[in-house]
């Protein structure tokens, strides 16, 4: 018997159990999407967060395909992650193949999936849901009844779908890419709380990726600040290292200038002055003829002063005054030609000149002294032409890499290589310089030690500015990488060093005999 009571009573509880089963959905929802989001927020790389993004939507949706699609500038665009169930073709290899996929100019193509077409059954039936203004969304539960065109379908039967939801991803509120979800093998009625789910996945994956871009543009600029300030570094060493050199050059010019005077005032006039003695002697031989019968005083001056021993050592010791003069003169003049304050500018030099005149500059370090063994300098050097470059600069880097030599080989003598002479010695600290004309337009110069060598780790790193394994206040690590910077931007050579743990290392310089204009520039 009908009832009207009841009636009424089933018919005002029925609406409340419907609002129950929709709040429990949208809990259900909601707990889903944090889920999901969560674990596509656990990085701000963006290969992490594709590949997990279509991972987690795919075993959420249980669905056959999952893709990214991200457009570019000129609206083309490309999948750019791919969660793929087992028996599909990939659409990332297809894309390869098959470039009208990824161009997106035709009415048919793929940036016209995240426009609403007009047949839409999905939108048309819940008047766009909940969808927020912003947001577009395309829902095809089967594309065959769904009113397409031909080549729309065309492209869809290529990315294997039958039925999908597509939503559209925004990053600052402009278009970012599109976060589909296919099903390959049959119709698929989509239900709402899903389209709900995909996007709010998608909103949130607009705001990782706006997250992730963002850092990466952090680490962009603090990686061009990082490369700016070391730039500034090398600079600023450089600069002081350069006038180090200059006041080095400064330095030793002065002094040369200084000495060659006196020195060669002394030179010229030890001639003289031998000449005069010889003379002296001369004089004296014609008064023993004449006046063979002395007196007392004067023969016993003659012994006092053992004329015969003096008559015979005076011309030795004028010779060794000579020789020491000569060896002045040199000094200055390899003084002189290390500074070549006066040869700022390019020209043709001779390159043994230049290494013999750096020699000099280190000779105090290479004689032997109560701690350390007499380092040996062997010269090899053929017969080049002159060689155009800045001979200065030249100089500077013969420099640094014979101090780093000699370094190398004290380090070694600490280390237990060479003994002091109280025991046997197995070696003798070397330093081997070779010069040769390789080919007819390029110079090789060859500096090598015999000491305990460079490990490989420090010998890929040498000449990186500021890199050194020299102690605090022994090192700028500077030497090497402007010494590489002459040789190979105002030189256009190369400089590379060879080096075996125990064997010792070798600097081979190659610069051509006559530069470039490119390489003439400062």
């Amino acid at each position: 018997m009908f009832k009207p009571d009841n009636y009424l009573q089933k018919a005002s509880i029925q609406p409340v159990e419907l609002l129950k089963i929709e709040a429990l959905k949208a809990a259900e929802s909601q707990r889903i999407v944090a889920i999901t989001v969560e674990k596509i927020r656990q990085s701000l790389d963006l290969e992490y967060i594709f590949q997990t993004t279509t991972q987690e939507i795919r075993q959420l949706f249980n669905s056959d395909r999952v893709i990214l699609y991200r457009f570019n500038p000129d609206w083309s665009g490309a999948v750019v992650s791919e969660s793929l169930a087992q028996g599909w073709l990939p659409l990332i290899q297809q894309q390869v193949h098959q470039p009208e996929l990824v161009e997106n100019i035709s009415e048919c193509s793929l940036k016209n999936l995240s426009i609403p077409p007009i047949v839409d059954t999905y939108l048309q039936d819940t008047q766009g849901g909940g969808f927020s203004q912003n947001e577009t969304y395309r829902v095809c539960h089967d594309i065959y009844s769904a009113g397409f065109s031909k080549c729309y379908l065309k492209i869809l039967e290529q990315c294997q779908a039958r039925a999908y939801v597509i939503t559209a991803i925004y990053q600052s509120q402009q278009l970012w890419g599109l976060l589909a979800v296919y099903q390959n093998d049959a119709p698929r009625k989509w239900q709402a709380d899903q389209v709900y789910i995909l996007s709010q996945i998608a909103s949130q994956l607009g705001v990782a990726l706006q997250q992730a871009e963002l850092l990466k543009q952090t680490q962009s600029q603090k990686e061009e600040l990082a490369t700016v300030l070391k730039e500034l570094q090398q600079a600023q060493a450089q600069l002081i290292q350069n006038e180090k050199m200059v006041s080095l050059g400064q330095l030793v010019a002065g002094i040369a200038h200084e000495i060659n005077n006196p020195v060669s005032f002394i030179y010229g006039n030890l001639k003289s002055a031998d000449e005069y003695t010889q003379n002296l002697f001369s004089l004296l031989d014609i008064y023993q003829r004449h006046y063979p019968q002395s007196v007392k005083a004067i023969e016993e001056f003659t012994n006092f002063i053992e004329l015969d021993f003096l008559r015979s050592d005076f011309p030795k010791l004028f010779k060794s005054m000579m020789m020491g003069a000569e060896r002045i003169r040199d000094i200055v003049l390899s003084l002189r030609t290390f500074s070549r304050l006066d040869e700022a500018e390019m020209k043709a030099v001779d390159i043994n000149e230049g290494i013999d005149s750096t020699i000099m500059i280190i000779q105090s370090r290479l004689n032997p002294t109560n701690q350390r063994l007499q380092i040996e300098v062997i010269k090899e050097y053929g017969s080049l032409p002159l060689v155009e470059c800045y001979p200065g600069q030249l100089n500077q880097v013969f420099l640094n890499i014979l101090v780093n030599a000699l370094d190398a080989l004290e380090d070694s003598a600490l280390r237990g290589r060479w003994t002091t002479k109280k025991f046997n010695i197995i070696d003798n600290p070397r330093i081997y310089i070779r010069t040769q004309l390789v080919e007819p337009d390029q110079v090789t110069i060859s500096i090598a030690d015999n000491g305990l060598g460079i490990p490989e780790d420090t010998l890929k790193q040498i000449f990186n500015p500021f890199f050194t394994t020299k102690l605090v206040g022994q090192g700028t690590g500077m030497g090497l990488a402007i010494s590489y910077q002459i040789i190979t931007q105002k030189h256009g050579g190369s400089l590379e060093c060879i080096s075996q743990p125990g064997v010792g290392a070798e600097f081979i310089i190659r610069i051509p005999l006559i530069q470039l204009v490119s390489n003439s520039v400062h």
